[in-house]
Formats: structure tokens, sequence, C-alpha cells
């Protein structure tokens, strides 16, 4: 048998359980449902999720180098003596968190990477909210602001309760060392030591929602997501090995040119974001 009539005989066996092809005996997506008199039809149709009160996580992995640079400025902050502690202002029950200097961001250059991430993630949540106004939103210059960057050196045992980031509109985290963690003592709880959880702020229907999504972080993992996010990460236990699990945070702002340019204020207290607050020096 010939690769055409075996296609054709695979096409006409799925055909018999309501798949279309086109022309050229490409599939074709269909939905089925019944009509009521026992029977089944098949139709092609183009459907369309709306997800228009999703809360949104952005989920993305490093590039190389800027994982590379984000451990070099991490490894020169811990070592220095006279490093500033951010632990006062953050919910953490972890000894070691430190402040990172813009300076650093923009000497190294990845201030732009990460103000840049920042616009793309606020394009991509406006486009879900007003799907209406894609074109508008997409030719819309966004204006953003790092205000605060720290760097986590976790220990074992050492947690983050619940929380939310305040003063800000936008927080992160990014991964930049994952030591080699103990199993979990509940199988049927295996993702829980180490894992970061997201809790939705949505309304809860268990039927078609998540309210909870966790995630085992691995190096150069970067999420971004709402301020008002409820999170936590979790504790966890090593046997061997360096046991530090090392992440960097940081907060940000943004707000549109056209908005700026009317002199309305960005959505935090400290008021406008300036032209220029976006662009690495």
């Amino acid at each position: 048998m010939s690769t055409r009539q075996e296609r054709r005989r695979q096409e006409r066996l799925a055909k018999k359980k309501g798949k279309l092809f086109d022309k050229d005996g490409n599939e074709l997506e269909t939905r089925q449902w019944a009509t009521g008199i026992g029977k089944e039809r098949t139709y092609e149709m183009k459907i369309e999720m709306i997800q228009p009160w999703s809360v949104p996580v952005f989920k993305t992995t490093l590039p190389p180098d800027v994982l590379q640079t984000m451990i070099e400025i991490s490894d020169h902050v811990i070592a220095d003596k006279d490093a500033k502690s951010h632990g006062g202002n953050l919910a953490g029950q972890i000894e070691k968190e430190l402040l990172v200097e813009h300076k650093m961001l923009e000497e190294t250059g990845v201030m732009g990477f990460f103000m840049g991430a920042v616009r793309q993630f606020v394009i991509m949540c406006k486009c879900q909210q007003m799907p209406d106004r894609v074109d508008d939103i997409q030719r819309e210059e966004w204006l953003t602001q790092m205000l605060t960057m720290w760097i986590i050196s976790q220990q074992p045992g050492e947690y983050n309760p619940m929380h939310i980031h305040t003063q800000c509109t936008i927080s992160s985290v990014m991964y930049l060392k994952v030591p080699k963690m103990l199993p979990s003592k509940k199988e049927h709880r295996p993702g829980d030591d180490g894992s970061i959880t997201f809790i939705s702020n949505a309304a809860r229907d268990v039927d078609f929602s998540n309210p909870n999504i966790t995630y085992s972080p691995a190096v150069g993992d970067f999420y971004m997501f709402g301020a008002q996010q409820q999170h936590r990460v979790y504790p966890y236990r090593c046997e061997e090995g360096d046991p530090e699990r090392r992440s960097i945070s940081f907060n940000a702002v943004f707000q549109s040119k056209s908005d700026h340019d009317r002199g309305e204020k960005a959505n935090i207290p400290q008021g406008v974001i300036k032209p220029g607050d976006s662009k690495p020096t």
C-alpha cells in the first residue's frame, strides 16, 4: 500500500471518530456534541477562551548570559561585608536577604533586560484584559521603573509565609542556585518541599479554575506577577552538598506614556514615573 493510500485509509478511520481534514490532509480542529436525538454531528469551529478575570503569572527562563551576570552580581554582594540587609522590610523567615544596587544592574547591562521583560508582561496582561484594544495597547509606550532588588540566600528550614508585595505593582523572582533536596516525606505531596505556590485572588470556582498553583524551581526560572498576588515559599531539607538556594526578586511599577504626558500619577504613592527611568544607562 502506498503512502498516499495509507493516509487516506487513516483519514477515513479518523472521520468515523469525528475528525475533519482539509484538502491537503491536515487535521482540522473540531468539537462534537449531541444533537439531542441520540446522534452526534461534527462541527468545524473556531473556539476562543476568554479569561478576563484570571490572575496572570509570567514564567520564562533567563538567557544564559543574563543568568551568569546575576550569579556574579549575587556572589559579589554576598561576599561584601558592607552589603545592606533588606530583611527588615520582608515577610520571609530568612536570615540573609541583601539589597542589590541599581548601579550594578546598569553597569552590567541587565537593567534593560529586566525592564524590557516588565513591559512585555504589562502588554500581555493588558491585551488579555482588553482584547478589543490590542492595537492601541501594543502601540502605547509603557514606562517602567525598578524600585528595589534583593537577594534571598535561603537555607534549609527557612521559608516565606503567604504574603503580597506593597508599594509597587509588579513583583518577580528568579532562581540562581537550587540545591539537591531530600524528597518529601509524604508520597501524596511530592512537590511541596522548596516549592513556590501562587494563590488565586480571583473568585474560586473549583470546577473551572485552580485556586493554587505550585512550581518546583529550577536554576534560571524567572517569574513575574502582580504585586497583590499572594504567594508563599516552602522550606526544604538537604542531606549533602551546598544547601543554599539562591534567588533574586525585584519590585517594579509601570505607567503608560499617555497617562504620564497628561500629568496623571502612576499607581504608587511615590507619584509620577519620570521619562528615562525606564531606560538603562
